[in-house]
């Protein structure tokens, strides 16, 4: 066994030894502390975590989190989730390092397929995420999600080698029927993007996103082109008058009462955007989806790959560090992917005066 493996193996020991004691002393219920992501799980990984951590920040929007992030360039370059950060309100972003201070961010690029944002501080001298890019992680390894504090914010295991992850459409909440000229509201969902603005049953959509929707078939058809968390935007009808409106879209997961999708839900909330990757791998991590967007490192402390979505009970995704690593030059230039123009994001559009 190399030396590398024999420092991380002692901790990890100690506390699976401290498990098997627990477990054969009576048939009582586990420790919190010694669930996988408790503290003595991740108190087992404090050293291994200790560099990389340094190299993680929280990703604030408006003085709030939304998301980790991880440097990549020692120069203030930093790569995040963008559907976390992305908003139709264009609210103020910062970073706050491992230190405690806060930087203003500028976001420079932006990979709508992988759903990462390039974001730029004005700062030098910054640790740097090392990666691991020969190879990626194999199915049953161990994995650390990197955050702010001593201890990783959680542990995981790989349970699904890197795939196409399906699209998932989105939701915008109505029931709506055929009329001459557009596909009329027909009911809204409570709690749904349609009802957030103020849509209407008699509603009748005229167009979406500049496409003029003659019947019901088309408007379900041009739904299907956006994703949970992006921006719809619509060309209503009210009466008489016409009028403009931009719903964030949800996911069905959201409003449909199905068993399966939730008991999915049970473990916590779920990323808005969390399908439609070209690459992502599996790990049974628990993350909420505000601590998506930072590194995620093996046993050595290299980044295997960046979080990119919380997509169920037990499972989250990440995008392989080779993939990552393929994409930064162009993500830095801004050249190949334009900023999104407020169309992707986790936050909801303004509130504006829809006619009686």
């Amino acid at each position: 066994m190399s030396r590398v493996v024999t420092w991380y193996a002692r901790p990890l020991a100690v506390v699976l030894a401290s498990v098997l004691v627990a477990g054969a002393a009576a048939p009582r219920r586990l420790p919190r502390d010694l669930y996988k992501s408790g503290a003595a799980i991740r108190n087992a990984f404090r050293s291994i975590v200790e560099s990389p951590n340094q190299a993680t920040v929280v990703v604030l929007v408006d003085g709030r989190q939304k998301a980790l992030g991880a440097i990549v360039a020692a120069d203030g370059w930093v790569l995040t989730k963008a559907s976390q950060i992305n908003g139709i309100n264009g609210g103020a972003i910062s970073c706050q390092l491992k230190d405690g201070t806060k930087h203003p961010a500028r976001q420079v690029g932006f990979h709508p397929e992988h759903d990462l944002a390039m974001l730029k501080l004005d700062a030098t001298g910054l640790p740097v995420v090392e990666w691991q890019t020969d190879e990626d992680p194999s199915v049953g390894s161990l994995l650390a999600t990197c955050g702010p504090n001593e201890l990783p914010v959680a542990v995981g295991v790989v349970s699904i080698h890197r795939r196409r992850i399906p699209h998932l459409f989105g939701f915008l909440g109505i029931g709506f029927e055929d009329i001459a000229g557009g596909a009329r509201i027909s009911r809204v969902m409570p709690n749904s993007g349609a009802s957030r603005i103020g849509l209407k049953a008699g509603d009748v959509i005229l167009s979406v996103a500049g496409t003029a929707i003659p019947r019901g078939e088309v408007l379900r058809n041009q739904i299907r082109k956006f994703r949970p968390g992006e921006i719809l935007p619509m060309r209503v009808l009210r009466g008489k008058v016409e009028f403009d409106a931009n719903a964030r879209l949800g996911s069905p997961a959201q409003h449909i009462q199905d068993r399966s999708i939730f008991m999915n839900k049970l473990g916590g909330q779920l990323s808005f955007r969390r399908g439609g990757f070209p690459n992502a791998f599996a790990h049974d991590t628990v993350l909420k989806p505000e601590q998506c967007g930072g590194p995620l490192v093996n046993l050595r402390g290299r980044a295997v790959g960046i979080n990119i979505a919380r997509e169920g009970r037990t499972e989250s995704h990440a995008i392989p560090a080779q993939v990552i690593i393929g994409l930064l030059d162009d993500l830095k230039s801004g050249r190949e992917f334009a900023a999104p123009a407020n169309k992707l994001g986790s936050v909801d559009p303004p509130a504006v005066p829809l006619p009686h």
